[in-house]
């Protein structure tokens, strides 16, 4: 059900479970469809990440958050929800969220009495989009406004954790490449240092090839909203807690879309044998692997 807003580009809409969203008119596509933006950036990014555990930590290193696909800021939210809840969280906490085109932003932020999440939080959010930058005691958020592809070389922090939230593929195809998160892998923290975790809504065969490509480790996600799973990513196996593996790969034999979006036709051979002596390394490693349901 549509809900009147006045924009070229995007509508509030309430889903199926009663929940407030935005429906972007171009693609037809309600964002955190059907449990809504809080639900789902809770559950999918915040809970599955054991962010409150890892702010609890003692470390004299800060946290460090690449929030990847800014939108509306749900997730954004989200974690700084998540950190104030403590009171005075054991360690500083910064988020870095990424953002091309901040009308979605301002979209919903004009609108904030439609969303519950936004209330206590509408003057960071201006500040963020004046400025670029607000912080509370230990908490520090900055934002990265640009094409990612551009921004991520140059960044100045590495990441513990990221939440991976851009448009799907059908809008935003350069953001699911193998070339794009091997960007970003280089920016993650190795498993000496404590490793680091990526979460993401897709479960697409491809994308999971992508991030194998570019480096990372592969995993099952929880469930959310029309979604089976998810996808976990790290940069050390020891981080995951359900690898892809036997049931996974052949699965992914069979598939018709089996190759990463950037993948030319002379590479595919490579991709193949990149895959294999993954999942073999995966298997030798970790054996309940071998058992895991696709």
């Amino acid at each position: 059900m549509s809900i009147p807003s006045e924009h070229p580009l995007f509508e509030i809409v309430r889903t199926k479970t009663g929940a407030i969203s935005i429906r972007n008119k171009l693609v037809g596509e309600i964002m955190h469809n059907p449990v809504g933006p809080w639900l789902e950036a809770n559950l999918l990014y915040i809970e599955q990440s054991g962010l409150k555990k890892k702010l609890l930590l003692a470390n004299d290193r800060e946290l460090v958050l690449f929030d990847v696909g800014l939108g509306a800021a749900a997730n954004a939210l989200a974690a700084l929800a998540c950190a104030r809840s403590l009171g005075s969280p054991c360690r500083a906490f910064r988020i870095v969220s990424f953002e091309k085109d901040l009308e979605l932003l301002r979209f919903a932020l004009d609108r904030a009495e439609q969303f519950d999440h936004f209330h206590g939080y509408e003057a960071a959010i201006r500040q963020i989009l004046d400025r670029g930058f607000w912080t509370q005691g230990q908490i520090f958020w900055e934002l990265r406004h640009g094409d990612f592809v551009d921004l991520i070389d140059s960044e100045k922090y590495r990441a513990d954790l990221v939440f991976y939230d851009p448009y799907s593929p059908k809008m935003n195809e350069e953001m699911w490449t193998s070339a794009c998160f091997a960007q970003l892998r280089r920016k993650c923290r190795e498993s000496h240092e404590g490793g680091a975790c990526l979460y993401t809504y897709s479960l697409a065969t491809r994308i999971r090839v992508a991030l194998i490509k570019a480096g990372f480790f592969v995993g099952y996600g929880i469930a959310t909203g029309l979604k089976s799973e998810t996808t976990e990513a790290a940069t050390g196996l020891e981080f995951l807690r359900s690898p892809v593996g036997q049931a996974w790969f052949e699965r992914w034999q069979k598939s018709d879309v089996r190759y990463p979006y950037d993948c030319r036709e002379a590479d595919q051979p490579g991709i193949d044998l990149a895959v294999t002596q993954y999942i073999s390394e995966v298997l030798l490693r970790s054996p309940a692997a071998v058992h895991t349901e696709d």
